[in-house]
């Protein structure tokens, strides 16, 4: 069974639910304030974080899920909005979305789910893994990018409906476009600083710098 780490009062009311997926390798500052504009943006309940286990398209320089999905319930600790799932961790084949978004949906009947994504990915989804059925499964936040703003040049939208809220094609679901603060913090950098021996203070929480230190990750 998988386990969904909560840090607060379960309700009955139907919930707003976000999504957001990654390989989290680390997780650092800008996942984490990306993840707030959107919750008070979309008036969200709550936020999942779902470290992948096996990523399909990134097999390179990642460390054990298991140290991912630690850093990830590290850092989110305190936020009573955000909550990490070990969905994918738990599952040893490779971490397709479409089937970490089905076991949600019957999770969660009576809530209204939203996968929370980058436009860059988003431009790319025919990569995924039948990303057909994923563009029908749930409605989209979309998140700027530097050098990628305008969501209506995707293959995959149909026409605008306002200003920040686009019809997906083929698909009774929407994508809504949310203007985030840009971060030049990635976790690629975080790697490639301790590889240095360089210092990530102020870069990502104090709890994960440490578990990195103490677990000699990423040397």
């Amino acid at each position: 069974m998988y386990k969904i780490y909560r840090f607060r009062k379960w309700t009955n009311k139907a919930m707003r639910i976000g999504l957001l997926g990654g390989t989290f390798n680390p997780i650092h500052f800008g996942h984490l304030r990306v993840a707030e504009e959107v919750r008070e943006e979309f008036s969200l309940d709550k936020i999942i974080f779902i470290p992948s286990g096996v990523p399909p398209l990134k097999r390179q320089d990642i460390i054990d899920a298991n140290h991912r999905l630690k850093m990830t319930e590290l850092a989110i600790n305190g936020n009573p909005f955000f909550e990490v799932s070990d969905i994918e961790v738990k599952h040893k084949k490779p971490s397709y979305t479409v089937n970490t978004l089905s076991h949600l949906k019957k999770l969660y009947q009576r809530d209204s789910l939203f996968f929370i994504m980058g436009i860059d990915a988003f431009f790319e989804l025919k990569f995924w893994y039948k990303y057909e059925d994923l563009l029908r499964m749930v409605d989209f936040i979309i998140m700027s990018r530097p050098g990628f703003n305008n969501l209506q040049n995707s293959e995959f939208i149909e026409y605008k409906e306002s200003d920040n809220c686009f019809k997906i094609k083929n698909s009774d679901k929407t994508a809504f476009f949310i203007s985030v603060s840009p971060f030049w913090i990635s976790s690629t950098m975080l790697r490639e600083m301790i590889r240095k021996g360089k210092s990530i203070r102020y870069l990502l929480p104090d709890n994960v710098r440490k578990y990195i230190e103490e677990n000699e990750l990423y040397k």
